[in-house]
């Protein structure tokens, strides 16, 4: 029979005998006797498990004795009467031998309940019965009430002075334990002579304290066996007095008391006489540990060699567990620490040996006190040496991979996972510590390494027994090193680390450590930390880019995972530590790629190496998006502490990026650089407080501008005259510099004269003369030419950084590599905003001549003489108040100056009706810009003509149905609802319009849109489904369009639309534009498949390569050419197929579309050349728009997507990558080469859906009524027409509010469907615009025509080159449509 079940009998038979009448005379005697026998039993099993002793007794699962607990605890009859009947009830009052078994009972118990909750809940007359039984002498109750109350922590505040009585009586009685215990080591050592000799001894105490053993057990009868156990009472004894005076051991109002009676001394006494194997010996020495908290205590300890005294014991698991804890305790003192570090360090070796054995051991608790230890003893260079010296680098990361093994299936035990977290956290923040102590280590010795060079003398190791300041100069010696250590350089703690696999293990713990980051446990920041160091040396930091797989089958790059935490807002502490990693990892030193005069070719080689890791982290940082993490940290305002903080290092590592010469042209496009929005953050720091930290922001922003724009940035600049100076930059360096070498040539001539070579002036005459085969042209030039702005780049070394700070963004063919921009200025010595000042030694003659040649040797190759004329033209486009970007040839002997604007002439009349008239009389457009203000005149204006509802009343199946989709073509209206089912409507010259086809839904979801082919031949519908948030129900549904005409003709007009393939798994879907045999589609995954229209079947599929973008609103598009596919911001050429090339990212929600022109590409706000992948411009108000493409390409409609926090919050997953909704605003934009918006419409009520029909002059919208995005397609939505180039009539204005108000239940209609026509104002005017559009088509041949011919005139007058026909486009199907809008 098992314990519990023992116990449940036990149980069981005290409950019959409690309610039996007469009660049995041993009762309750023999049956508390039994239960506190087995619960003794229970103890000594446990106790040959040798678990941890400083494990929660509570959460131990398994564990017998903690089972036994519960099991016995979950009895609250039997509770409530062992406290309130047998301890203190009047009717055991007088029964001794009752209140030492409950007391017995109650004291073993009391681990495995809450005792602060069960001191709270007793009553006050319990508690004092406790205290009585403390301060006498009545053992056993005594030693009962001292354990019971050992476990009340709250109890010190409450009962503080006969706490103090308590101790008082305590420590004599541990004084005489401790007598007791001499005798019997005496007696059994006759021939011992260490006790007395060692500084701890007992003779140094006070000698007038007689010290008087415990009485013997014999002479007490109710010490009985059969009353307190068969167990060694005599050691219970003393653990309950420790324990007690353990609780206490923090209290400062207790140390005099144990001060004045030396228990310092008599602990360690105790220790040199207590067998290693007692169970007491783990109860001394963590009340010793609890002593060491106190420095006064500490310091004793160091001067009684107690130190010593524990490293002499022999190694013991339990015991070893508890020094551990005195191990941790002692790292806080830092004049122990210092005092361990030189005078005893000899003991270093066995502490080490103790600590690395415990982290062997199976004991948790001795494992994280010793990790603690470790970690703030990585201070210290004495204890670092040591490890490195016992290699204790392997055992952390063995602890450390069993952690992440282990959580990589995590228990199902809570306190399990906990212990696996901590162990994590604790062994990652010891290895951090451990790098982060050997970085200033190396930083000091390569600082040694190159001040004795200079006066041939080696470096001395010498050791340091101050604690190192690593946080004050790990970020100085981290750039140290990375300034100063070669490609190759050997680091032997990285070069471990590396060895053991660490790097790949601290990533894997960083994965699992996503799941914790809500939690104090978050080992995230650490971690980043370490990776940091472990990357500062070039050859290691290409392991970032590799790819690891996270546990969930993920793959990410290092770098991409960095940059996560980067952006991870509300963990202030992982964002501080992945900007730093990115830091060191882009703002590196840049060797030149020229080489040196005293150049070795291996170091030569070493240097191209260490550039070829950058370029390739610049590479790396831009594929995963940096460039858009930095920039949205410049921006960010939360949390405000530390706001400031997280712009200066992003801004720092923009620095750093901007060398590279893709990334510079990129961010100099972006609208917060070349908008003054960085210079106005300049202004002032988010908090106060931060002024330190702004104004290195302000240092770094500076050195920025400088790169991007080359303009110097002084305090004292002002934005304007720096927003001049950054145009100025910006045209000029687009300017092409082109001139006649003719007049090198001459001025060659001209100085080999002045110089007295006429030889080789002659022979630079015929040689000129025999290859370009004419004479050397003559110049009027002065006697002694001055050219003022070439004074400056006569000096070998200033015109290559001159050239390459200045035109950074410039096209320059010249000796040094444009990403050099500023190799020197962005090193991580000379970006830090403030420089230290070195004192100079002082040299004799040869040493300055010694660092005068190794100076010269260290220059950079002189820039060749096109450089020279080059900047020297450069410069003198730039003192142009006006600069322009096409220019003439320069001249070396005539000044250049750009023509001062003209007033501009021929400027379109603002009023059309002028414009129109200056047309008449053959001016083009009516002048100037004429055709941009004739769009914006139209296509500003939309004027609300007709409404379709759902009609819900006639069938109970259609009760909820709502439009979700719209499409119009011919004279049809196609709306898709939220059933699955499409509605198709005949449009005809007078309202209402009625259904003519209802199709059968094929997947019951949502039509979310509709796509109709460039023939109008087919028609593909898109649908989405709740399905899972992985892989919801999506797909799509190609349909055949029947002609119009032939199906009016042949009677059977509802068969308008027929169904052919339905594809599954597809987001989104779109026809190519040159003809309807392939269908593009969205997957998920951010997956994009060519499909044949015919048979259905996918013919190619493009996986975007790792890295991918992951817009929310991702669909892919073909080029207008249909040779191009772009995918979630991937250019595809899908016929190879093959990526050409990502672009970055820069919003989450728009993957981007095609511009008409061929040649570029719009992504949200920026437009891209696909040429030459450069951005080209920003352009704000496209901001978080889908573009949609009017039929004649000249137009664009922008829907603004729904902001990212009613995306996360308010809509299913399963829709997130829905296009709809919308913002109740829609944008108008020429789609020319400068996009310029045309106006903005309010419809007043939320965006589904967009469309437009053939002749872009009539728009179709569906709108939601319900305002809320939670109830999407659910709340009840309308299709909606407007008239474009319409203004709204005066009373049309309460339009709006009409509809709120008119009641569908008026009318009953025998149709499916009812339509109001209460929008519909003028029957005339829409029959006159009917008329209109079906004249337009007669002269639309000839308007295509002189706008051709308008468009050659155009480009001299300033217009855009992109044809802008708005003439109306024939359709095929207008010659059935005669009288109907089209």
């Amino acid at each position: 029979m098992s314990l519990i079940d023992k116990a449940n009998e036990l149980l069981s038979r005290w409950e019959k005998e409690v309610c039996t009448l007469p009660v049995p005379e041993d009762f309750p005697n023999n049956v508390l006797m039994c239960i506190a026998d087995v619960i003794d039993e229970a103890k000594d099993e446990v106790q040959k498990l040798g678990l941890d002793p400083y494990d929660d007794f509570k959460d131990i699962a398994g564990n017998v004795e903690s089972d036994l607990i519960k099991c016995i605890l979950d009895h609250d009859e039997f509770l409530e009467t062992l406290t309130s009947t047998y301890l203190t009830g009047s009717r055991y009052a007088h029964d001794t031998k009752v209140k030492i078994l409950a007391a017995r009972i109650m004291s073993s118990a009391m681990n495995g309940i809450n005792a602060n909750a069960y001191f709270k809940e007793v009553e006050e007359d319990m508690i004092d019965l406790l205290y009585r039984w403390a301060l006498a002498d009545q053992e056993p109750l005594t030693s009962y009430a001292v354990e019971m109350l050992s476990y009340g922590e709250t109890l010190c505040s409450r009962y503080h002075q006969n706490n103090m009585e308590v101790v008082s009586l305590l420590l004599q009685k541990l004084k005489g334990m401790y007598a007791s215990a001499k005798s019997e080591y005496i007696a059994a050592h006759p021939t011992t002579t260490t006790i007395g000799s060692a500084p701890w001894s007992e003779d140094t105490q006070d000698g007038t304290e007689t010290i008087t053993s415990s009485p013997d057990i014999a002479d007490n009868p109710l010490l009985d066996p059969t009353l307190v156990g068969r167990r060694n009472f005599e050691e219970f004894q003393c653990q309950a007095v420790l324990h007690f005076l353990l609780s206490l051991g923090e209290y400062q109002e207790f140390l005099g008391l144990i001060m004045k009676n030396s228990i310092l001394k008599l602990l360690l006494n105790y220790i040199s006489i207590t067998d290693i194997n007692s169970p007491i010996i783990f109860d001394i020495i963590r009340y010793l540990s609890a002593l060491l908290c106190h420095k006064k205590f500490a310091s004793d300890f160091m001067n009684y060699e107690g130190l010593q005294l524990l490293m002499d014991l022999p190694f013991n698991q339990r015991a070893s567990t508890g020094i551990s804890t005195c191990f941790y305790a002692l790292v806080f003192h830092s004049t122990v620490m210092e005092r361990l570090c030189s005078y005893t360090r000899h003991l270093i070796a066995p502490m080490m040996t103790t600590c690395l054995r415990l982290l062997k051991g199976k004991h948790e608790s001795g494992r994280s006190h010793v990790t603690l230890f470790l970690t703030f003893g990585f201070h210290y260079q004495a204890i670092i040496e040591e490890f490195d010296k016992q290699c204790g680098l392997p055992i952390f990361f063995k602890v450390l991979r069993r952690a992440v093994d282990a959580l990589k299936t995590p228990p199902e035990n809570e306190v399990e996972v906990f212990l696996l977290r901590q162990k994590m956290k604790h062994t990652c923040n010891a290895v951090r510590q451990y790098l982060a102590g050997h970085t200033v280590l190396y930083a000091e010795h390569l600082r040694r390494v190159k001040d004795h060079q200079g006066v041939g003398m080696s470096p001395q190791i010498y050791t340091n027994h101050k604690a190192l300041e690593i946080e004050d100069n790990i970020k100085t010696a981290y750039e140290y090193i990375q300034a100063n250590a070669e490609f190759d350089t050997l680091w032997k703690p990285i070069d471990d680390v590396h060895s053991l696999g660490g790097f790949e293990t601290f990533i894997q713990a960083f994965f699992l450590s996503e799941t914790f980051r809500s939690t104090r446990y978050d080992a995230s920041p650490c971690i980043i930390t370490a990776l940091t160091f472990l990357t500062i040396l070039p050859r290691y930091q290409l392991k970032l880019t590799e790819q690891y797989q996270a546990p969930n089958g993920d793959s990410h790059t290092g770098i991409k995972m960095i940059l996560q935490a980067a952006e991870s807002f509300g963990n202030i502490d992982m964002q501080r530590a992945a900007l730093s990693l990115i830091v060191v990892v882009v703002c590196g030193p840049y060797r030149a790629s020229n080489m040196n005069l005293s150049m070795t070719p291996s170091q030569y080689s070493r240097k191209n190496s260490a550039d070829d890791v950058m370029h390739k982290m610049w590479s790396a940082i831009r594929t995963n998006n940096g460039i858009k993490v930095l920039m949205s940290l410049l921006l960010t305002k939360t949390p405000i502490n530390h706001a400031d903080e997280l712009r200066m290092a992003a801004c720092k590592a923009l620095n750093g990026l901007c060398r590279s010469r893709g990334v510079r042209q990129i961010a100099s496009k972006l609208h917060l650089m070349s908008s003054g929005q960085l210079l106005a953050l300049m202004r002032e720091p988010i908090l106060p407080e931060n002024v330190e930290t702004h104004s290195k922001f302000c240092t770094y922003t500076r050195s920025l501008l400088e790169v991007l724009f080359g303009v110097s940035t002084d305090k004292a600049a002002n934005e304007p005259s720096l927003m001049n100076k950054m145009t100025k930059v910006d045209i000029v360096s687009k300017t092409p510099i082109t001139f006649n070498k003719d007049e090198i040539y001459h001025l060659l001539h001209s100085s080999l004269l002045e110089c007295g070579l006429k030889s080789t002036a002659n022979a630079l005459v015929d040689e000129v003369k025999q290859k370009l085969g004419k004479d050397l042209a003559v110049y009027p030039v002065k006697s002694e030419p001055q050219l003022p702005s070439t004074t400056h780049l006569m000096s070998p070394i200033t015109p290559c950084k001159k050239l390459v700070i200045r035109n950074a963004r410039s096209r320059v063919s010249s000796g040094c590599d444009p990403d050099v921009s500023s190799a020197n200025l962005l090193s991580p010595s000379s970006i830090r905003p403030t420089t230290s000042k070195v004192p100079q030694k002082s040299f004799g003659v040869k040493d300055h001549m010694e660092a005068l040649e190794a100076k010269t040797s260290q220059m950079y190759h002189p820039p060749s003489l096109n450089d020279l004329v080059y900047n020297f033209m450069r410069d003198q486009h730039m003192m142009c108040e006006h600069p322009m970007s096409i220019v003439p040839k320069f001249s070396l002997f005539r000044e250049h100056k750009c023509p001062d604007p003209q007033p501009q002439l021929y400027e379109a009349p603002v009023n059309v009706v002028v414009r129109h008239q200056q047309r008449l009389y053959g001016v083009p457009y009516g002048g100037r810009n004429g055709r941009y203000r004739d769009y914006k005149y139209i296509f500003s204006k939309f004027k609300p003509y007709y409404t379709l509802r759902m009609d819900n009343r006639n069938a109970e199946d259609w009760e909820n149905v709502n439009y979700t989709s719209c499409l119009t073509f011919s004279d049809y209206i196609v709306a898709g609802c939220n059933n699955g089912h499409i509605k198709v409507y005949k449009m005809t010259e007078h309202p209402p319009y009625f259904c003519v086809q209802t199709t059968e839904s094929v997947e019951c979801e949502p039509i979310t849109s509709l796509v109709l082919s460039q023939s109008s031949k087919m028609m593909v519908s898109n649908s989405t489904g709740e399905g899972d948030v992985d892989r919801p129900n999506n797909s799509c549904t190609i349909w055949g369009v029947r002609d119009p005409g032939s199906s009016t003709e042949a009677g059977n007009s509802k068969d308008l639309l027929e169904q052919r393939h339905n594809i599954q798994g597809v987001d989104h879907a779109v026809f190519s534009y040159l003809s309807d045999d392939k269908l593009l589609c969205t997957m998920p995954e951010h997956k994009s498949s060519i499909v044949d229209c015919y048979t259905g079947r996918t013919v190619t599929v493009l996986a975007n390569p790792p890295g991918s973008n992951g817009y929310y609103k991702n669909h892919a598009v073909f080029n207008f050419t249909d040779d191009l596919v772009l995918n979630d911001g991937v250019l595809w050429d899908y016929r190879t197929p093959t990526a050409i090339h990502k672009f970055d990212k820069f919003n989450n929600f728009v993957s981007g579309v095609f511009a008409p022109s061929g040649i570029d590409i719009i992504i949200n706000t920026e437009v891209w050349d696909m040429r030459t992948f450069k951005l080209l411009n920003t352009i704000n108000s496209l901001d978080n728009c889908l573009l949609k493409y009017n039929h004649s390409k000249d137009v664009m409609y922008g829907l603004s997507h729904v902001k990212q926090e009613i995306l996360d919050h308010e809509i299913s997953p399963s829709y997130k990558h829905v296009m709809g909704p919308f913002e109740s605003t829609f944008k108008t934009f020429a789609a020319n080469s400068g996009y310029p918006s045309l106006g903005t419409y309010d419809v007043g009520k939320q965006i589904v859906d967009l469309n437009f029909c053939r002749r872009d002059r009539l728009l179709v919208t569906v709108e939601s009524t319900n305002e809320e995005f939670t109830q999407l397609w659910s709340g009840g939505s309308v299709v909606k027409l407007y008239l474009v180039g319409r203004s709204k009539a005066s009373r049309d204005d309460d339009e709006e509010e009409e509809d709120e108000e008119e009641d569908d239940d008026d009318e009953d209609d025998d149709e499916d469907d009812s339509v109001d026509n209460s929008e519909f104002d003028d029957d005339e005017e829409v029959g006159s615009l009917m008329s209109e559009e079906m004249n337009d088509r007669s002269s639309n041949s000839s308007m295509s025509n002189d706008d051709e011919d308008e468009d050659e005139d155009n480009d001299s007058s300033g217009n855009p080159r992109t044809s802008l026909n708005f003439s109306v486009m024939s359709d095929s199907d207008d010659d059935h449509t005669q009288g109907r809008i089209v």
